[in-house]
């Protein structure tokens, strides 16, 4: 958010907007490729993740959640978004008045998809699942509604609208839309893929109401290119839960090809701190980022979350924009790549740490 010179914060005066990147045709497909995958790995990991949940006592999380749902209520975000259309009616702030109204709208569109899909899947709520075996089949019965995540869908959609207002600080509402959404799973409300689900769909019909309607299909296609690489990564991070190391030389050979990579990625980024007319090539930016998303799938010696990152690295690779639309990114500091090292060796033993938590038997 910057300063226009009178006091006035430049997102709430009406700007011209340009459309969204269109993304590669590759892209897109690549990206449903990732999506459908993530969404068939989760099913496999839902009911260890319940049983697991009901086997512990989590009364502190319970209480903590509970402020989520409430949060993440329909009556609450509604009345957020009201109170943005009054405030910027009193102020007289376009900006502002259109943020709530768009805000609202995604909210009702979300509510109408979600309530939709919900009684066409009919999948029954974990309190209600005490086996693996369950029908896809319509019902209108209470407690067959669990996919999608209703408060997941509701308050992503929301927070993708309101994410705008807040360029530097987009992360704040994401966060508590990540709290609602984990806060559905740990109090029993809903299985993993039913909030992996509901955050999809709250996401790409926040993306829609967040730019003019007339470019709706540019923007649900960009919000699936980038609401992939985030589903994969949730995906991963349950199924490392779930699945022990079964073969140790396996997954040593396999430990050792990702640090490999995860390195290799490290050391284009030193390259580019180095030199920075080399760091600023976008085709070496999206080279180490590639790099290291594959690198820590190779990590996780799982044949699905490797072909999953895969998929997301060609969908990165392929683009998302025209060559000549790329903007060139500024040279960065000891203090981001030193960051950024840190981060990447984090995740690598997290992963190793983290696998077979939650066995799957």
């Amino acid at each position: 958010m910057t300063d226009l010179g009178d006091g006035r914060a430049a997102w709430l005066v009406p700007q011209p907007e340009p459309p969204p990147v269109r993304p590669s045709i590759p892209a897109v497909i690549l990206s449903t490729l990732a999506l459908i995958g993530s969404f068939a790995a989760l099913l496999q990991v839902d009911l260890p993740i319940l049983w697991f949940l009901r086997s512990h006592n989590l009364s502190a999380l319970q209480s903590i959640g509970d402020v989520g749902e409430k949060l993440g209520n329909g009556g609450t975000l509604v009345t957020i978004s009201l109170l943005l259309v009054g405030a910027g009616l009193f102020l007289k702030r376009q900006s502002l008045t259109r943020l709530g109204r768009d805000s609202l709208l995604a909210h009702g569109v979300v509510a109408l998809v979600v309530n939709g899909l919900k009684h066409i899947i009919g999948r029954p709520r974990p309190r209600l699942t005490h086996s693996g075996g369950w029908q896809w089949w319509p019902s209108w019965d209470s407690g067959l509604d669990s996919f999608p995540s209703g408060h997941t869908a509701a308050i992503l959609a929301m927070v993708t609208v309101l994410a705008r207002a807040l360029p530097r600080g987009r992360w704040v509402p994401f966060a508590v839309a990540a709290w609602v959404g984990g806060s559905r799973i740990w109090r029993g409300s809903h299985f993993p893929s039913d909030v992996v689900a509901g955050m999809v769909t709250g996401f790409v019909v926040g993306a829609i109401f967040n730019e003019p309607l007339r470019w709706w299909r540019r923007s649900c296609a960009l919000a699936l290119v980038r609401i992939a690489p985030m589903t994969v990564l949730i995906t991963g991070l349950f199924w490392v839960l779930t699945h022990r190391i079964v073969d140790a030389t396996t997954d040593g050979i396999l430990f050792a090809s990702g640090v490999a990579l995860v390195a290799g990625s490290l050391v284009l980024r030193l390259i580019g701190h180095r030199a920075p007319a080399i760091g600023t090539d976008p085709a070496r930016m999206v080279i180490s980022e590639c790099l290291l998303a594959l690198g820590l799938g190779v990590v996780t010696a799982a044949p699905v979350l490797i072909i999953l990152t895969g998929l997301v690295c060609l969908a990165r690779w392929s683009g998302t924009a025209k060559p000549s639309e790329h903007s060139v990114a500024a040279p960065h500091s000891w203090f981001h790549a030193s960051l950024y090292a840190a981060g990447a060796l984090t995740a690598v033993a997290a992963i190793q740490a983290l696998k077979g938590l939650v066995p799957l038997q």
